[in-house]
C-alpha cells in the first residue's frame, strides 16, 4: 500500500505550504513532481521509513495555477508505483484562497426547526438526486465535502443512559450495526455522495456521528470505533474518501459553562481523540481527523485545548459571526499552530437570528465574512444544503434565496478565476 494525503486536499494560496502525509509498506523514498502541461515546475525527494507515516511540508509558491502533483515511490533505485492528482495554487498575499473551499452537506438535518425550508425535500431525494447535489456543488469550485453525520440521534451528554450496545439512533445508510433507519427515499446517500465526488475530483470527510451531542465518554468512543470501521469497510475504497469528521461538537470553553456537568469533563476529549485518532490511523494511516467546536472563549482555555489538539489534525471552528466584536481567530490559530493542528473555519452561511429557520446570507454579507478569515488556509461553509441550490434543481432546498446565492457565488467564482488568468476544469 502506497498512499499520499495532501492537506489541504485540492487548493491552497501560494502563501501556504501544504502538508504531505505519506505511507508505504515497501518504499523508502518519494519523488514529488509539480507539473503543468507535462513540464516539471518543481520537485523534491523525501526519504520514507517503510511501515511508518512520514509527514512534511513543501512550498508550491513557484507553481501558481492549475498543476498536477505526481508521486513516484521508490525502493532503492526501483520505481514501485506512480500516482498523480490535480492541484490548484492560488495567487495572493494571504493564506486564504478567498473562496469557499469546502462545505458541509446534510443527508437529513438534525433540527426540523432549523431546516424548515429544506428538510422535507431532502427526505424525498433518491441516490441519483444526491449525486446531482454534489455535481452542482462542484460547479462552484467547492472541492471539499463534510457529511455532517451518518446517524441521527437527539440525545445530549449526561441526559441519556445509552451504551454502545443500546444505541437507538437511526442510520442514513444500510448499516449492519444498528437496526434503526431514517425514513429517506435514498437507499444509500453516502455511497451516492462519494460516487459523485469521485467523478468531480472532490474530497469527502465522513461524519462519524451522532452518538450524542457533546458526548466523548467511553461508550461514545467505542461507538465511534465501530461506526468508523463499518464506514471504512463500506466506503474506504472511494478515491474521494478523505478522512474523518467527528460530529459531536463542543463549546470553545468546553464544559466550563455547560452546567450541571463538571468542568473537569473536558479531559474526556483528550482521551477520546487520542484513542480515536490512533484507531483511525490503523484503518487508514494518512487520513486526517477533523472536529468543529465553536469559538466562544476558546482562547481562554488554551491549556486544556493544548492537551486535546495534538490528536486533532484539522480544527474547523464555527460561530465567529455571532459575536463579531470578540473575534479570536488569531488567538485560536496561534494555539493550533503550537499543537501542529491545521485550523480552517466553519463559516456559517445563514443569517442571524436563525431560530425560525436557516436562511442564506446575502452575497455581500458572505463576502465580508470570507475576508475575515484571511489568516486561515481554508474556508468551509455551513452549509451548502439548503443555503445554496442550483437554479434548475427540481428540489426546493431553501427556496429562491438559496438559488440566488448559488447564482451570485458562481459569478464571483468565475470572476476570480478570470482575474487569476487561468481556469479550472469544470465537471
Amino acid at each position: 500500500m502506497n498512499t499520499v494525503t495532501v492537506i489541504p486536499a485540492v487548493r491552497v494560496s501560494e502563501q501556504v505550504q501544504p502538508e504531505f502525509r505519506v505511507f508505504s509498506h515497501e518504499a523508502d523514498a518519494l519523488q514529488i513532481d509539480v507539473l503543468r502541461g507535462g513540464c516539471i515546475l518543481l520537485g523534491c525527494t523525501r526519504k520514507l521509513t517503510p511501515g511508518k507515516t512520514s509527514v512534511f511540508r513543501y512550498s508550491l509558491k513557484g507553481a501558481v495555477g492549475d498543476v498536477e502533483l505526481r508521486f513516484r515511490f521508490y525502493r532503492g533505485e526501483k520505481e514501485v508505483e506512480t500516482s498523480s492528482a490535480p492541484y490548484q495554487v492560488v495567487p495572493g498575499s494571504v493564506p486564504a484562497t478567498g473562496l469557499i473551499d469546502g462545505c458541509w452537506i446534510s443527508i437529513c438535518h438534525w433540527s426540523e426547526q432549523e431546516a424548515v425550508f429544506f428538510n422535507s425535500e431532502l427526505k424525498k431525494m433518491r441516490d441519483e438526486d444526491f449525486e446531482r447535489h454534489i455535481e452542482e456543488m462542484s460547479l462552484l469550485g467547492i472541492r471539499g465535502v463534510v457529511i455532517q453525520n451518518v446517524f441521527d440521534s437527539s440525545h445530549y451528554v449526561g441526559r441519556h443512559e445509552m451504551t454502545c450496545g443500546s444505541y437507538d439512533g437511526r442510520a442514513f445508510y444500510p448499516s449492519g450495526l444498528y437496526p434503526g433507519r431514517m425514513p429517506l427515499a435514498a437507499r444509500d446517500p453516502i455511497e451516492a455522495v462519494l460516487r459523485a465526488a469521485d467523478r468531480c475530483g472532490m474530497h469527502v470527510l465522513l461524519g462519524v456521528g451522532l452518538f450524542a451531542w457533546f458526548d466523548f465518554s467511553e461508550q461514545s468512543l467505542e461507538w465511534h470505533r465501530r461506526v468508523a470501521r463499518e464506514l471504512f469497510q463500506r466506503y474506504g475504497g472511494h478515491a474521494s474518501f478523505y478522512g474523518w469528521y467527528v460530529s459531536e461538537e463542543i463549546m470553545g470553553d468546553l464544559y466550563y459553562s455547560y452546567m450541571p456537568h463538571s468542568a473537569e469533563r473536558w479531559k474526556e476529549l483528550a482521551v477520546f481523540f487520542r484513542e480515536f485518532r490512533t484507531f483511525a490511523q490503523e484503518l487508514a494511516p494518512t487520513k486526517p481527523v477533523a472536529f468543529a467546536p465553536n469559538n466562544v472563549r476558546f482562547h481562554l482555555y488554551a491549556e486544556e485545548w493544548k492537551t486535546i489538539l495534538p490528536f486533532i489534525d484539522i480544527l474547523i471552528p464555527f460561530a465567529f459571526a455571532r459575536d463579531p466584536e470578540h473575534l479570536n481567530v488569531v488567538q485560536m490559530k496561534q494555539i493550533c499552530d503550537e499543537c501542529g493542528t491545521h485550523m480552517w473555519v466553519d463559516m456559517e452561511m445563514f443569517r442571524e437570528p436563525f431560530e425560525d429557520g436557516l436562511v442564506p446570507k446575502t452575497m455581500e454579507a458572505l463576502l465580508r465574512e470570507i475576508r475575515q478569515y484571511d489568516a486561515l488556509e481554508q474556508c468551509y461553509g455551513y452549509q451548502y444544503t439548503g443555503l445554496m441550490n442550483h437554479p434548475a434543481s427540481r428540489f426546493s432546498l431553501g427556496g429562491e434565496p438559496a438559488k440566488e446565492l448559488y447564482a451570485r457565488y458562481l459569478q464571483y467564482y468565475q470572476a476570480r478565476r478570470a482575474a487569476w488568468g487561468y481556469g479550472e476544469k469544470q465537471q
